[in-house]
């Protein structure tokens, strides 16, 4: 019988999903990514911070120079950032990103749940199904992108054929009498599954649609042999999560760059 992680140990694990989750997307749509010591740099290309990410997979005892790093890669590119440290883990690197002018951008909440339980069945009427084809892949997209306001030129940047291609990730797309209303995304990294990009739009909000496509996730995980899960958590899913099971495991604390000149 498989011991239940810790919560420092799940915490860790879900550092190492994200950085992971992120630099196997990329290189699925071409992507810069580099990683340098703790550290992981994924530059999508899209001008918005929250695209381009460096990620910090541990503590480090050379902070200046992984985020001195972490600047060159970035303005290299001409590209807006985002450092992403959870609290009390890595607070020297978060120090030294201030210190050089990183600004202070919120972050969202870590979230794990460990052990996997047995996943409940979706609401009535809707159907989950794995995108295995460029088509249902066109339809996780525009979930996505009505479900978080995204321009349409970004949803086209990160969700491209090549992701059907990558066997770590895998996407969800729900439906009810045929019309697409909510999407989810499984990354697998070693035997935890990471779930992202759940999302849904407006119009189809407060169904429990959300809740069934983060279990469609989990489970897929489980088959492939995953023993826990863990995500990152707005405020308004932070309740949700709580409710199906899932514990807090520190705030990710987010830092904006370039830096200001002067800095």
């Amino acid at each position: 019988m498989l011991v239940p992680m810790d919560a420092a140990e799940l915490a860790v694990a879900g550092d190492e999903n994200l950085a992971a989750t992120w630099a196997l997307l990329g290189r699925a749509i071409g992507a810069d990514v580099a990683e340098i010591g703790s550290l992981t740099l994924v530059a999508i290309g899209v001008p918005l911070a929250f695209f381009n990410g460096a990620f910090m997979r541990a503590a480090s005892d050379e902070p200046e120079r992984l985020i001195a790093a972490a600047i060159d890669f970035f303005g290299e590119r001409g590209l807006p950032w985002l450092l992403w440290a959870r609290e009390n883990v890595a607070s020297a690197v978060l120090d030294a990103g201030r210190r050089l002018g990183l600004r202070d951008a919120g972050g969202p909440a870590g979230m794990g749940l460990d052990p996997i339980p047995e996943c409940p069945a979706p609401p009535v009427g809707l159907t989950i199904e794995i995108a295995t084809t460029p088509e249902a892949l066109v339809d996780h997209a525009s979930v996505l992108r009505d479900g978080f306001g995204m321009p349409q030129h970004v949803v086209d940047q990160l969700i491209r054929p090549g992701l059907l291609d990558e066997p770590r990730a895998t996407a969800f797309v729900g439906r009810v009498d045929g019309t697409p209303v909510s999407c989810s995304l499984l990354s697998v990294s070693g035997t935890t599954a990471g779930v992202y990009n759940v999302a849904t739009p407006e119009p189809f909000r407060g169904k429990g649609y959300g809740e069934a496509l983060t279990w469609a996730a989990i489970a897929e995980g489980a088959r492939r042999g995953c023993t826990h899960a863990v995500l990152q958590a707005s405020p308004s899913g932070y309740p949700v999560y709580q409710r199906m099971g899932f514990s807090d495991l520190g705030r990710y604390m987010q830092l904006e760059g370039p830096p200001h000149v002067g800095a």
